[in-house]
């Protein structure tokens, strides 16, 4: 199970996606508790490029062995970039959710206030991610090795 998580980003516990904010531009990917629970991405949609999203409305759309389903905007923010790559080897969601495997990148429109919803902090971070991870496991959700 994998248990590699940054702890140097935010994190939106309600859609498990991590936040690297840049003054007002923002970075956004999948954390690993999706791939946890999701197995294997097969396929993704995003919204286009230019469009202005709020916190928690749909951005676009994922495909994976145990999941479909829309995801939903950590922060509110007009979509400046979508990793192409992604688009076309969806898998990098799972093998490197920090690096290739990003999803977009938004001019942030409303983050001082949605900044408090979000997850901040080493030990933070670490104490919400096996609670989780714990969940999971208890639920049967997680995807066996």
């Amino acid at each position: 199970m994998q248990k590699n998580i940054k702890t140097d980003l935010l994190y939106d516990p309600e859609n498990y996606f991590w936040i690297k904010p840049e003054g007002d531009k923002a970075r956004i990917g999948m954390s690993p508790l999706v791939e946890q629970t999701s197995g294997s991405f097969v396929a993704i949609q995003f919204s286009k490029i230019g469009e202005s999203i709020s916190k928690n409305e749909s951005f676009g759309s994922a495909e994976a062995e145990k999941h479909v389903g829309h995801m939903k905007m950590p922060v509110s923010g007009t979509i400046t970039a979508i990793n192409e790559k992604v688009v076309s080897n969806p898998r990098l969601i799972n093998t490197d959710p920090y690096g290739e495997g990003w999803l977009l990148e938004v001019d942030l429109s409303n983050f001082t206030a949605e900044y408090d919803s979000l997850i901040a902090g080493e030990e933070n971070i670490r104490k919400w991610f096996e609670a989780e991870l714990k969940k999971f496991d208890d639920k049967g959700w997680l995807a066996q090795p």
